[in-house]
This record gives C-alpha cells, sequence and structure tokens, in this order.
C-alpha cells in the first residue's frame, strides 16, 4: 500500500476501534471487534478473488480470543496492522506469530490501562463533574463524558501512531535478523504463564464428598490437592478447550457446565 492508503487505513482503524467491545463474548472475548477493525484492511490486502484463502486465513487469524481495556486498544490493534502488512508482502513470514504476540500483548496492556483509565482518569473526571451534578446541573454528567472520553481519544490516536510505526520497524528488523522465531517464542511462553495463572486464580472445583478412613474424615478434595493442586480445575480448562476446538458452541458449553454443576451439589459431589 502506498502512503496515502495506510493513512486512511488508520484513521478508519481509529474510528473503528471504539467498537471493538460491541460483540463482546465469554469465548472469545473483543475477538469480533478486533476483526471488525481490522476487516478493512484486510480488503485492501487482499484485493483480487484469488487472494481469497489469504484472507480468509487473515480472519481466523483474528477471531480467536482477545481482549484489552478498550482505551488503549490501538496499542495493540496498529502492531497487528503492520504485522498483517508484513505477512502479504513477504511469503516466508510466519503468521503464527500474530496471534502469538496478541497473546502477550494483552495482559501488560491491560494492567496500564486500567490503572490509567478505569483508576485514575475516571475518578478525575467524576470528581470534576460531581460537584456540578450535585447542585442538579446537567453539565455535571456531560462533562464526566467529555473529559473522559477526550482522554480516550488522543491516547487511542498516539497509541495507533506509535504501535503501527514501531510495529513496521519491528517486524522488518526482526525478520531480517532472524529474531522473529525468538519473539514468537518468548511472546508464547509469556501467553502460557498468564493462562496457567488465570485458571489457577479463577477457576475453582471443591468437591464435598468424604468418607471414614483410619479414624478420621478423608475428603475427596484433599486426595486430588495431595496428588497436584488445581489438578481439577487444570482438567475442567482444558475439557472446555478441546470442546472449543471441536466448534462447540460457547453457550452450550457453559449451560454444561451449569447442569454439571447443579446435578454435582445435588447428589453431595460438590
Amino acid at each position: 500500500m502506498n502512503d496515502n492508503e495506510k493513512r486512511s487505513s488508520l484513521k478508519q482503524i481509529l474510528r473503528r476501534s471504539w467498537a471493538v467491545g460491541a460483540a463482546y463474548n465469554n469465548v472469545r472475548g473483543q475477538g469480533h471487534g478486533c476483526l471488525f477493525v481490522l476487516y478493512p484492511l484486510l480488503d485492501k490486502l487482499y484485493p483480487n478473488p484469488e487472494d481469497r484463502e489469504k484472507k480468509i486465513e487473515a480472519v481466523k487469524r483474528h477471531e480467536v480470543f482477545y481482549n484489552i481495556t478498550p482505551q488503549v486498544n490501538t496499542l495493540g490493534l496498529g502492531l497487528f496492522a503492520a504485522m498483517e502488512e508484513k505477512i502479504a508482502e513477504d511469503k516466508n513470514f510466519d503468521a503464527s506469530t500474530v496471534n502469538a504476540v496478541k497473546a502477550a500483548v494483552m495482559g501488560p496492556a491491560s494492567g496500564i490501562g486500567d490503572a490509567m483509565f478505569q483508576v485514575t482518569i475516571r475518578i478525575v473526571a467524576a470528581s470534576i463533574g460531581l460537584g456540578l451534578a450535585l447542585q442538579g446541573n446537567p453539565m455535571g454528567g456531560l462533562l464526566f463524558f467529555l473529559i473522559f472520553n477526550a482522554c480516550s481519544y488522543f491516547v487511542r490516536r498516539y497509541l495507533l501512531r506509535l504501535s503501527y510505526e514501531s510495529g513496521e520497524k519491528l517486524v522488518a528488523e526482526a525478520a531480517e535478523s532472524g529474531i522473529i522465531q525468538m519473539l514468537s517464542s518468548a511472546a508464547a511462553i509469556i501467553g502460557l504463564f498468564m493462562v496457567g495463572g488465570m485458571v489457577a486464580n479463577t477457576v475453582s472445583v471443591n468437591f464435598a464428598l468424604s468418607w471414614e478412613m483410619g479414624g478420621g474424615e478423608v475428603t475427596l478434595q484433599s486426595f486430588f490437592d495431595a496428588i497436584m493442586p488445581k489438578l481439577i480445575p487444570l482438567f475442567l480448562t482444558l475439557g472446555v478447550t478441546q470442546c472449543v476446538r471441536r466448534k462447540v458452541n460457547g453457550n452450550l458449553i457453559m449451560l454444561g457446565i451449569i447442569v454439571l454443576g447443579i446435578l454435582g451439589a445435588f447428589v453431595g459431589l460438590f
């Protein structure tokens, strides 16, 4: 693409970035929103009918789970756009790097974004507008809205330009120097650490079943904990992952977990 097309694509990505969370769901997070933002760019990268398969592969790359603080989502979107351009230009570029980097960027970017917007800017904007609101002045709510979203706009715009330009240089230099595989492996490792930590902290399965043994009470939960703490949550997560890979509907998976929990509690297992 020429410079004018790149500037046009960046403006379109910035506009669409406000809707990245509109299709949020528990299976893919903001994945569909990310695809919505990048789809016009994919149209430009693969305009010909013979490029249809490449475009389908690009679409699949951005249907995976993705979740980032909305106000800083352009940090990732600009980087993904630069990488997609590189994939379209260089047949030897490893396309799997996109999702490896995506998994790595979500946690740090969300940590900074939440601290900046949900903790700091939101509170500051609310404190400014609250005085007017307590006096019955509707400008209080409007002022909160304007301050919060004005900050969001300028941060989105700056991060998009920064990540896109840095992404172009990073991808080009990494491809030329041969360290792209190292970056991909490092990003994948970070992503796996994040997933493992999330499973240990958010997935909980506690067995209530117990029996008498050796003059004392032994619980089924203590048996599994002795083998490895959080073993059952790990098995449950792997089972759900396998269902997702087999294209099982996410709502059916959640319904199945709810039914299993109810039946388990009814018979005294959980």
